[in-house]
C-alpha cells in the first residue's frame, strides 16, 4: 500500500540480508527531477520498518542524534531559571557528575539496561542514588515534554532494597593533632584545614558554613550567628571557641561577602568541597571521613568533656531542642561558652 505525500515509503532491498526492510523518507529532489531519500533505518520485518517510519513522520526529533550531555545541558539552564535555592542548584550539580556515563549515548537510544548499569555501579548510599535518580528523572521528562524522546523509562530503574547504614566515625584525638600540625602546610589541599577544624569545634553543617557571611562572624563578641540552616532550630548563635578564634581572624578576608570564597565564585560550592576534602584525609593519611563526622565529633568532644546536655543540643541546632526546651533549662550565650571553652 502506498504511503500518504510526505509519508515516506518502505522497500525491501536486494541481496540475502539480516534487516532486508528499509524505512526512507523523501527529503527533497535532485537538479534532474529525482526523489532525494534519507534511509531512516533498516528493519528484519516489512511491519517493523512501517511502524519505524510511522513514528518518524509522526515526529522527527525522536531520531534526532542528540546526546544525553546535550539535552542534560538544555534542562540544567532551564532548571537553574526556576531554582532561587542556591544551596539546592549546587547539591544536583554534584548528582549530575554522577550520570556522566550517559553523556555520549544518543538519548533516544539509551535503554533502561544502560541506566540500570550505572546505578548499579554507584558505591553510594541509597538516598544518593534515589537522589541522582529524581535527577535524571527531571531530564527524560524534559526529553520527553520537548518530544526528544517517545517515553521516559527512568521508572524502572531498580536502586534495591532500601539498608539504613549509618556509619558515624567522629575524628579521632590524634587525628585532630594532624590537622593541626599541617595547618600551615603549604599544598593546595591543606588550604582547606582551616575549615575541617572549624566544623570540628563549632559543629556547623557544612551548608551552614559555606552560607556564612563575614558580617555574621562577631570578633568582638567572639561569637558567629547561623541565620540559613536546614531547620529551625538550626538557626541560632555560636560562640567562637578561643581554639579557634584565629582560624576566624585570619582567615576572614576585608569586602569579601561569604567567609569561604570559591575559586572564582563569591562562596565555595559543596560540590567542590567534598572531593577536596576526601583528598585533604588522603594526603594527611587519614582515615575516610564523611564531611558530616565533624559535627558528630564536636558533639562527642562536648560529651566527653561533660558539657551539660541542653547546652550540646543547643549548639549543633538539633531539629528537636523546642522539646528538649520544654525539659531543660533555657542556656544562654554565655552558658554555650563555657560549654565550647571545655574544648581547649
Amino acid at each position: 500500500m502506498k504511503n500518504i505525500n510526505g509519508g515516506g515509503s518502505v522497500y525491501k532491498l536486494s541481496g540475502k540480508r539480516r534487516k532486508p526492510w528499509a524505512a526512507a523518507i523523501t527529503t527533497g529532489y535532485s537538479l534532474d527531477g529525482r526523489q532525494v531519500r534519507k534511509l531512516i533505518g533498516t528493519f528484519e520485518t516489512k511491519r517493523e520498518a512501517q511502524e519505524v517510519l510511522i513514528k518518524y513522520v509522526r515526529n522527527p526529533l525522536l531520531f534526532n542524534k542528540v546526546t544525553f550531555k546535550e539535552i542534560k545541558e538544555l534542562w540544567w539552564e532551564n532548571y537553574k531559571k526556576k531554582v532561587t535555592n542556591e544551596s539546592t542548584i549546587n547539591t544536583n550539580l554534584y548528582r549530575l557528575r554522577a550520570l556522566e556515563p550517559l553523556d555520549n549515548f544518543k538519548i533516544n537510544e539509551i535503554k533502561v539496561y544502560d541506566m540500570q548499569e550505572i546505578f548499579d555501579s554507584m558505591q553510594t548510599s541509597w538516598s544518593f542514588k534515589n537522589a541522582c535518580k529524581s535527577v535524571l528523572n527531571m531530564i527524560f521528562d524534559f526529553a520527553f515534554k520537548n518530544e526528544i524522546v517517545d517515553s521516559n523509562k527512568v521508572k524502572f530503574i531498580d536502586l534495591g532494597k532500601r539498608v539504613k547504614v549509618i556509619d558515624r566515625r567522629v575524628f579521632s584525638k590524634d587525628e585532630i593533632e594532624i590537622l593541626w600540625k599541617n595547618l600551615d602546610t603549604d599544598t593546595y589541599y591543606c588550604k582547606y584545614i582551616y575549615i575541617v577544624l572549624i566544623l570540628i569545634y563549632t559543629g556547623m553543617r557544612i551548608g551552614e558554613l559555606l552560607n556564612l557571611k563575614n558580617e555574621d562572624i562577631d570578633l568582638h563578641n567572639s561569637c558567629l550567628t547561623i541565620k540559613e540552616s536546614k531547620t529551625d532550630a538550626g538557626v541560632r548563635v555560636i560562640p567562637i571557641s578561643s581554639k579557634i578564634f584565629n582560624l576566624f581572624l585570619t582567615n576572614m578576608i576585608k569586602d569579601q561577602e561569604y567567609f569561604v570564597k570559591g575559586d572564582t565564585t563569591k562562596k565555595l560550592a559543596y560540590a567542590t568541597f567534598k572531593p577536596r576534602f576526601q583528598k585533604l584525609l588522603k594526603e594527611l593519611n587519614i582515615e575516610s571521613h564523611t564531611i558530616h563526622d565533624t559535627r558528630h565529633t564536636f558533639a562527642t568532644l562536648l560529651n566527653n568533656a561533660n558539657a551539660n546536655q541542653t547546652s550540646i543540643i543547643k549548639l549543633i541546632g538539633h531539629s528537636d531542642f523546642s522539646v528538649t526546651e520544654n525539659i531543660y533549662t533555657h542556656k544562654d550565650t554565655e552558658e554555650l561558652r563555657k560549654a565550647v571553652e571545655l574544648l581547649n
